[in-house]
């Protein structure tokens, strides 16, 4: 197998070698975006594509890249020749690149970085994931960017997120956390990102003057937490250390390979800063998620958010806080209570994000309080059965006098909660033995 950057490099020198002409790295560099403006850094991706041709006894493609003014390559390279091909001069090595038919090599003429919707995928990293503030993705070279949109070769692009190794929220570095779908219309990043963000900006020293030339994003997903994977889990091929810089500046298309086990990610969308359209906050897969046509809207109530049908968790939450404060009672009408939710999902800990996200930044925070941890497989295997364990809760929440506070909120004895649990869990069992 072959990475994608270094695919991209063969496409370019195919290209060269058709017309029977040389390149230089700087020229070369600039046809795949590269980071350097004179293509420094990018032996390592040409010593990649030599492996692979002598692997697949092909001409040693990369032969064909010289030093400005020069017909041959850098030192290294010619020992490699030397070694490979004893006795061969470096101008039949590069008759030999031009003579031959590269349409042969699929790798190199084909790529397959398709989801089924025909949108290119990539693969970038942030210092976070925050949409509703950043609409859009960066980059510092406009060369870059020019490079983006002449391989995505398509209306949108799909962007896979994950969050440097070095920078971000501890929890979420080294994750795929989130997904951009990428239009072509071109900005400086002032143009898609909110005002607190560009104060940010100018107020950090290593972010000051980067990302200049942008593209505007018209839609995100972000990563239900249960399914947060490290980059190299997901991306075996096109992630590696010694990339992780390149990918951050440049961005890497993706394989086919990879780009199919993102199908299968649990995913909801979530507002892009600009967006006016209305957005389905649904937990369902990627594959559906990217869909054109979205499913059916959200309710009004402000908590309310939907998911498709499938493995499910039961759930209760609650509302850390000063309880008596937040429903205008004395202290001592709520003395050992919690304000409770009750419920259940795909993804527990992306149903409190949205649940969240209708509340104004405060000091009032929901918290999962069951299950204490949460399985990575969900133990239920449609609402059918998680909704008799839901039912369950409440009754005991009722039966038990506790306050019903609307829909699925109540204001819960510490001794109920508990009790309401154990109730859920165990109506859940029974309908999935009778189902």
């Amino acid at each position: 197998m072959i990475g994608a950057t270094a695919q991209a490099v063969a496409r370019f020198l195919v290209s060269k070698s058709q017309l029977k002409k040389r390149t230089t790295y700087q020229e070369t560099g600039d046809a795949v975006g590269w980071h350097h403006p004179t293509g420094r850094g990018i032996g390592p991706t040409l010593g990649e594509l030599l492996s692979f041709c002598r692997d697949r006894n092909l001409p040693p493609l990369p032969l064909i890249v010289c030093e400005k003014g020069k017909f041959a390559p850098k030192p290294a390279a010619l020992d490699y020749a030397a070694i490979t091909f004893p006795g061969v001069s470096i101008e039949d090595l590069q008759r030999r690149i031009f003579d031959f038919d590269w349409s042969t090599v699929a790798e190199f003429t084909s790529p397959k970085f398709e989801l089924p919707l025909g949108k290119p995928v990539w693969l970038t990293s942030f210092w976070g994931f925050t949409p509703e503030s950043w609409g859009c993705i960066g980059f510092t070279e406009k060369r870059a960017r020019d490079y983006f949109l002449r391989e995505s070769n398509s209306d949108t692009a799909l962007v896979a997120i994950y969050v440097t190794k070095g920078k971000g929220p501890l929890n979420m570095r080294g994750k795929v956390v989130g997904f951009y779908e990428i239009t072509k219309q071109m900005g400086f990043v002032e143009s898609f990102v909110a005002g607190d963000m560009l104060a940010k900006l100018e107020a950090d020293k290593e972010a000051r003057g980067n990302w200049k030339f942008s593209l505007k994003a018209s839609r995100a997903w972000r990563v239900a937490e249960e399914d947060w994977k490290p980059v190299e889990e997901i991306f075996k091929e096109s992630y590696s250390i010694d990339k992780a810089r390149y990918i951050g500046v440049q961005g890497v298309l993706v394989t086919a390979e990879e780009a199919e086990s993102l199908r299968s990610l649990m995913v909801y969308e979530v507002p892009v800063y600009g967006q006016t359209e209305k957005i389905t906050s649904a937990i369902t897969t990627f594959e559906n998620a990217i869909k054109p046509s979205k499913a059916v809207y959200p309710a009004t109530e402000p908590y309310w958010v939907g998911e498709t049908d499938g493995p499910k968790h039961l759930y209760i939450m609650h509302l850390s806080g000063d309880v008596a404060a937040y429903l205008g009672r004395k202290p001592e009408e709520v003395e050992g209570k919690r304000i409770v939710k009750v419920g259940f999902s795909k993804s527990p800990l992306s149903r409190l994000k949205q649940i969240q996200a209708a509340y104004p930044d405060g000091s009032f925070k929901w918290e999962v309080l069951y299950p204490k941890e949460i399985p990575f497989d969900p133990p239920y295997p449609n609402a059918k059965v998680a909704i008799a364990g839901e039912d369950a809760m409440k009754k005991l929440l009722q039966d038990g006098g506790c306050a019903s506070l609307g829909g699925e909120f109540y204001l819960a004895d510490e001794n109920y909660i508990g009790l309401a649990w154990g109730a859920g869990i165990y109506a859940a069992g029974k309908k999935l033995e009778t189902s």
